[in-house]
């Protein structure tokens, strides 16, 4: 594989691929060509792939930022996937402040981004079919210059074509198959807090059981085995607001 891949050579070998491994490896080649520091993949379909990082591939990131952002539930703090849902157009990191109003988590959670070494970079939406959408986010190296608008547009192409790949390669996972109760809905929000199911039957004000049996049911409707995934199913179909302010 040529080390000199470009954008168009990459969307070519593309169609050459025949399993998600390959893809992955494809990836890495491609993003060592090109001399990024970081690669982000956010989709709901990597859950099913067995995958427990928040529905993310990560290439580049540091290990404990990546612990960071699963266990101290950074993810719910994270501005670019709420965002990028809305847009057709790529955007870079620098730009994100002037481009919406974030809240004060937000912004702190960029603090603490810009302490790990993430300069900026472009943020792609990609989508695919039954709404299969995810975000490809490319970090930069703080003495790269930024893409031109041809480079950008390249490099959104070549994002587009990896993901539609991906999602010939992967079967989509179902959406809720039932509406959920406010019970179940209230005890989803909590998962994605963090909170252990002893403390969640002593704020909903039932007892250990019977959020046991609630958390059975949510499970089946979303199709989950564990908490982790629950949560991630919930912020991928909007069962959650990413911010929860409204919990304490």
């Amino acid at each position: 594989m040529s080390e000199d891949m470009d954008p168009r050579l990459f969307t070519e070998c593309l169609r050459e691929v025949s399993s998600v491994s390959a893809l992955w490896l494809l990836v890495q080649r491609f993003a060592k060509a090109q001399d990024f520091r970081t690669v982000t993949y956010h989709s709901i379909d990597v859950q099913s792939l067995g995958d427990s990082s928040f529905g993310a591939v990560a290439i580049g990131i540091p290990a404990e930022f990546h612990r960071m952002y699963t266990e101290e539930h950074l993810y719910l703090d994270d501005p670019f996937p709420p965002f990028a849902a809305s847009q057709i157009t790529p955007f870079f990191w620098r730009d994100l402040p002037q481009l919406t109003t974030l809240t004060e988590k937000q912004k702190a959670y960029l603090n603490r981004a810009r302490e790990f070494g993430f300069a900026d970079g472009l943020v792609c939406q990609v989508f695919g079919p039954q709404a299969r959408n995810a975000l490809v986010s490319i970090g930069f190296h703080h003495d790269r210059p930024r893409p031109s608008d041809a480079e950008v547009l390249d490099l959104h192409v070549a994002s587009q074509f990896a993901h539609m790949r991906f999602c010939a390669l992967v079967a989509g996972p179902a959406a809720p198959n039932r509406r959920l109760s406010p019970r179940e809905l209230e005890l989803l929000r909590w998962i994605a807090r963090g909170k252990s199911n002893t403390s969640i039957a002593q704020i909903m004000g039932v007892s250990r059981h019977t959020v046991d049996t609630i958390m059975r049911r949510l499970f089946g409707k979303l199709d989950v085995t564990d908490r982790t995934r629950a949560a991630v199913r919930g912020l991928a179909f909007g069962l959650i607001d990413p911010s929860l302010d409204n919990l304490s």
